[in-house]
């Protein structure tokens, strides 16, 4: 299904829950906030399978709010993954518990972890995240690398004055350990949440003199058409720095639907608003005709925002 600038609907984002151990400085909660309660693990798994099957998607990713602190979590990716329906299961987590429910994802079907990851620094994490759990995330990478997830992607949000002076250290770390760096532009937040205005003025930092940096050093380059045309740098020492930056064309190369944890469905990060509510209709056990009607006002609600 394509929306009204020619873009395919390619992938899923899904979020599962609110609920966050975390308190993150630049927290965008997904771009929207629950109206209702959360989703049922049941109505998770046929909402899964109807967008797999309006849509044909392959793809799908789960986030939070923290999507560990769900307690069905292992059993909503086995769900998923015994659909049969997408070949690529992913979970942005930030980490934190990760090396307790690591074995148990991966059998479940998970196929691959986005971690966050701002800093390499216990008191510089800990400003970030308000955690002091470091060390238990770094443990949880490791044990998850063992496991065999692959890729395993460090987003690393990069902040004027807070941790923009890691990035060295990031790369080394990544190329160590075989982990893919995402390097992702401070991005302002939706006033749907209510913005982050002083936040952004304050920590924003403007990526493209270290991307033009990064395209000198690079033995290869790579563009994610796929995925919002983002460019991928392969360094030297074997790094892959995945880079993601707020922009027109950004924008115009999404190919993903949300779908928030009370079930609300919609087409872009800043407008949550636009979307259309699931849940009573998954009560009401609609045709699959009818929820093709209702995916497609969502998709047909999406324009490129920059």
């Amino acid at each position: 299904m394509k929306d009204n600038c020619n873009r395919e609907i390619k992938h899923i984002r899904f979020s599962i829950t609110s609920k966050c151990n975390y308190n993150c400085v630049y927290c965008d909660k997904e771009g929207f906030i629950p109206k209702t309660s959360e989703l049922a693990l049941e109505e998770i798994t046929k909402l899964c399978k109807i967008l797999a099957e309006i849509l044909n998607v392959t793809r799908i990713k789960f986030t939070g709010g923290e999507p560990l602190c769900r307690n069905e979590i292992v059993k909503i990716i086995k769900n998923v993954s015994d659909l049969h329906l997408y070949k690529d299961i992913s979970m942005t987590t930030n980490g934190a518990l990760l090396y307790d429910k690591a074995e148990e994802l991966y059998n479940a079907g998970l196929n691959r972890i986005n971690v966050s990851l701002g800093s390499l620094k216990p008191e510089i994490y800990k400003k970030i995240y308000g955690s002091d759990s470091l060390d238990k995330v770094l443990e949880g990478l490791q044990k998850a690398n063992q496991l065999g997830f692959n890729p395993i992607k460090l987003n690393f949000v990069l902040m004027k004055g807070i941790n923009d002076n890691e990035l060295e250290d990031m790369i080394d770390f990544c190329a160590k350990n075989g982990f893919v760096l995402q390097l992702i532009e401070l991005h302002q937040v939706s006033e749907v949440i209510g913005g982050n205005g002083d936040f952004y003025d304050n920590y924003h930092l403007d990526v493209k003199p270290i991307i033009e940096e990064l395209e000198s050093k690079a033995e290869k380059i790579l563009v994610r058409g796929s995925m919002q045309n983002r460019k991928v740098f392969i360094l030297p020492n074997s790094a892959i720095i995945e880079t993601i930056t707020p922009s027109h064309e950004f924008c115009m190369g999404c190919t993903k639907l949300r779908v928030g944890c009370d079930g609300n469905l919609f087409g872009c990060l800043y407008r949550s608003d636009l979307g259309k509510n699931l849940k009573q209709a998954l009560k009401n056990h609609y045709s699959l005709e009818k929820y093709e009607q209702i995916v497609k006002q969502v998709v047909d609600s999406r324009e490129p925002y920059f």
